[in-house]
């Protein structure tokens, strides 16, 4: 566990962290979390260029891959083992927010 990051880690993931924070909270829904989230990451050159620390960038990595693998309750398939209901994104989203909130305090 990393026990401090740099301060531009600390300054690039405040936008996620206050993404996740406002889908957690049911200010938006997961729909408009996800097109939000990748319309971020699709611009954010410094997760692109690999300029977190690895403990930071393997959190974000597995953020991205949960949300690459959820899909809407009409599109859910139970038996596939490659996708992700709202409630399983929600729960994997919630334990990595804490730890990257660890990480920023």
């Amino acid at each position: 566990m990393v026990t401090g990051i740099k301060l531009l880690d600390k300054i690039n993931l405040q936008r996620y962290i206050y993404l996740i924070s406002i889908f957690l909270s049911n200010k938006i829904t997961a729909s408009v979390f996800v097109e939000h989230f990748l319309q971020i990451r699709r611009e954010d050159t410094y997760w692109l260029t690999s300029s977190f620390d690895a403990e930071v960038n393997y959190i974000m990595d597995a953020i991205f891959l949960d949300i690459d693998e959820y899909n809407p309750e009409e599109l859910y398939d139970p038996n596939d083992n490659f996708n992700i209901n709202e409630n399983e994104l929600r729960k994997r989203l919630d334990s990595k927010l804490s730890v990257l909130n660890m990480l920023i305090s």
